[in-house]
C-alpha cells in the first residue's frame, strides 16, 4: 500500500473546520487570536466570530498602555455585539486608572450583557486608594453562570430586585481580595439557586459570615480568610466539599458544619474546633470520607471509633494534639506531621485498610533534640505503622532518621511488615550523613525492605532488595493488618537505580562490610527526576 505524501506548503490546517479552530484560537491572548486572524480567510472567520475573549495580559495593567487597551476593547466587543455573538468567556485584568475613567469600563459591561456573556473574569490592580466598583448594568446579566472577581467592592444595587436577576444563572463564583457587603452577601445566598461552587479568598469587609439560604444545588465551598473573619455559620444540606482556612490569630469559630449531611470532604485549617466539635461531626456526617486537619491548636484529643466510612486523614501543625485513636477499618490514606521540638503524639491504630499508605512529615527540630530519649519516641510512633506496606517520610535533613549507633543498642525497631519506604530531604546544605550511613539507620528502622527510593536534589535514587526466600508473597493479599510477617530474610541481590557515582561507591562499600550480607550489587546510571 502506497504512503500518501503530504505536501508541506498546502494549508491543512486552515482546512479544518471553523469550531475547531475557535477552539484552538480560545486557549490565546486576544492579541494572539488576533494575529492568527491574518493567517487565511478561515482563521479570520473564526477570530471574527470568536467568543472567548481573554485580555488577561499583564502588560494591560500598566497605565500607561490604557487607552490602547480601551480602544482594541471597544472594536472587539463592537464587532460582537453587531454580530450577534454570544459571548462564552471574558477575561480582563483592570489597570487603576479604570476607577477615574469608569465610562469605559461601564460600556464594556453593557455591551457583555447585551451579548449574553456566560464567563466573566475580571481583576482590578490594588491600589492604596482602595476598591474597583462594579458598574450597575452588570446586574442585568441574566445569563451569567461563572464570576471571577479580584479587587472589587461588591454592595447591593438601588433595586435590590436586580440581585436576584444576577444570580438567577450564577453556578460559579469566585472572590478573592474582594470587600463584601453584609447585606449583599445575605442576599446572593437568598436568590442564588443555582450556585454549586463558592470560592471566598481573602476577602473583607465581613466579621461574621453565614452561608446559608435555599443553596439546593451547592456542592464546593472554598474559603480562605483574614484576622477581621470571626464567626462562620453554614448551612448547605447537600454540600460535598468544604475548605476552611482562616488566619490562626483570629480563633474562627465555625458553626452548622453537622447539619451539612451529604459532607464527604473536610478541610479545616487554624479553626478553633474542639474535640467535642470533632465528635459530633463523625456522629452526624455519615458520608464523611476524607478529614484535613492543619494548626487547630484546641484539639487535644481525637478518637475515631468504628468509622467504616472515613478513608483519607491528615493531621499536620495541632500542636496540643497528644492522643489520636483509629479505629478506621476502610482508611487508606494517613499523614502526619510533627515538629521534632514538639515531640510525637500518641497514636493508636487498631484498625485500618490493609491497603493503607502512610506519609509522615519529621520537621527539624534544635540540636539538643536528638537524644536517646527523642529517638526512643521516634521508633515507638514509627511502630504503629508496622504492617503498613508502604510509608512515605518527609524530613528537612537526614539527622531526624540517622539513629546513631550507640543508641541503637537500647532501642528495638520492629518494623518487619514495611516493604516500601520512600523518603525525601529537603535541606541539603545541612548533610551530615553519607548514603552510606542512612541507608544503614534506614534499614534498622525497617530491616525487611523490598524497594528504598529517595529524593534529594531532584534526584530520586532507587535500592530495590532481592530475597532467597520470597514465601512471604502469598501472604500479601491477606485482609488482616495485624498477621506478622517473617522476621528474616537473607539478601541475594541490591540493585541499585539512579545514584551518582559517589553515592554508588559509599552504597557498595557499606554492603560489602554488613556482616552477613554478601551479595550481588547491580548499579544503574544516575538521571535527574
Amino acid at each position: 500500500m502506497e504512503e500518501k505524501k503530504v505536501d508541506a506548503a498546502v494549508d491543512h490546517i486552515s482546512k479544518l473546520p471553523e469550531p475547531l479552530l475557535q477552539k484552538i484560537l480560545s486557549f490565546l491572548l486576544v492579541k494572539n487570536a488576533a494575529r492568527m486572524g491574518v493567517l487565511s480567510k478561515s482563521f479570520y472567520s473564526a477570530w471574527s466570530s470568536l467568543s472567548y475573549l481573554n485580555f488577561g495580559d499583564i502588560l494591560f495593567c500598566d497605565e500607561g498602555t490604557f487607552p490602547k487597551l480601551a480602544q482594541i476593547v471597544d472594536q472587539t466587543l463592537a464587532n460582537r455585539q453587531e454580530h450577534k455573538v454570544t459571548i462564552q468567556k471574558f477575561w480582563l485584568i483592570l489597570p487603576p486608572s479604570c476607577l477615574i475613567r469608569g465610562y469605559h469600563f461601564r460600556n464594556w459591561i453593557k455591551t457583555l450583557v447585551v451579548c449574553k456573556i456566560k464567563e466573566l473574569t475580571l481583576d482590578v490592580c490594588i491600589t492604596e486608594n482602595g476598591y474597583g466598583t462594579l458598574p450597575e448594568p452588570i446586574f442585568d446579566a441574566k445569563e451569567l453562570e461563572v464570576l471571577e472577581l479580584r479587587g472589587f467592592k461588591l454592595e447591593l444595587p438601588r433595586d435590590q430586585y436586580d440581585i436576584v436577576k444576577f444570580v438567577s444563572s450564577l453556578s460559579e463564583l469566585n472572590l478573592t481580595d474582594t470587600f463584601l457587603g453584609e447585606q449583599f452577601f445575605r442576599a446572593l445566598c437568598a436568590s442564588c439557586n443555582s450556585l454549586e461552587n463558592l470560592t471566598l479568598d481573602a476577602c473583607r469587609g465581613l466579621t461574621s459570615l453565614q452561608i446559608a439560604g435555599p443553596l439546593p444545588k451547592l456542592k464546593r465551598v472554598w474559603l480562605n480568610f483574614s484576622d477581621e473573619t470571626k464567626m462562620l455559620r453554614i448551612v448547605a444540606p447537600n454540600l460535598e466539599y468544604l475548605h476552611i482556612r482562616s488566619d490562626p490569630s483570629s480563633l474562627l469559630q465555625v458553626n452548622g458544619i453537622t447539619d451539612c449531611k451529604a459532607l464527604k470532604i473536610l478541610y479545616l485549617h487554624s479553626v478553633g474546633v474542639k474535640d467535642q466539635d470533632l465528635e459530633g461531626i463523625f456522629a452526624s456526617l455519615p458520608n464523611l470520607e476524607a478529614l484535613y486537619l492543619l494548626g487547630c491548636a484546641a484539639l487535644k484529643k481525637l478518637k475515631i471509633s468504628s468509622d467504616r466510612r472515613l478513608k483519607c486523614l491528615l493531621l499536620e501543625g495541632c500542636l496540643n494534639l497528644s492522643d489520636v485513636e483509629l479505629d478506621t477499618p476502610n482508611l487508606t490514606s494517613f499523614s502526619c506531621g510533627a515538629w521534632c521540638d514538639n515531640g510525637f503524639l500518641t497514636l493508636k491504630l487498631i484498625s485500618a485498610s490493609v491497603l493503607l499508605k502512610v506519609e509522615l512529615k519529621l520537621f527539624e527540630g534544635s540540636e539538643s533534640t536528638y537524644d536517646r530519649r527523642w529517638y526512643s519516641k521516634l521508633v515507638k510512633f514509627l511502630d504503629n505503622f508496622n504492617q503498613v506496606k508502604a510509608i512515605h517520610l518527609k524530613c528537612d535533613t537526614e539527622t531526624v532518621i540517622v539513629i546513631p549507633k550507640n543508641m541503637r543498642k537500647k532501642l528495638v525497631s520492629s518494623l518487619y511488615g514495611t516493604d516500601g519506604l520512600h523518603i525525601e530531604f529537603e535541606k541539603l546544605y545541612k548533610n551530615h550523613y553519607s548514603v552510606g550511613e542512612v541507608l544503614d539507620s534506614l534499614l534498622w528502622i525497617f530491616p525487611q525492605l523490598d524497594t528504598l527510593s529517595f529524593l534529594r536534589d531532584n534526584l530520586k535514587s532507587t535500592l530495590k532488595f532481592i530475597y532467597d526466600d520470597d514465601s512471604f508473597e502469598n501472604e500479601k493479599t491477606c485482609t488482616s493488618l495485624l498477621l506478622k510477617r517473617p522476621r528474616h530474610r537473607k539478601l541475594k541481590d541490591v540493585k541499585m537505580e539512579n545514584f551518582e557515582c559517589t553515592d554508588q561507591q559509599q552504597l557498595r562499600d557499606y554492603l560489602s562490610r554488613r556482616k552477613g550480607r554478601r551479595c550481588h550489587i547491580c548499579v544503574g546510571s544516575a538521571k535527574k527526576a
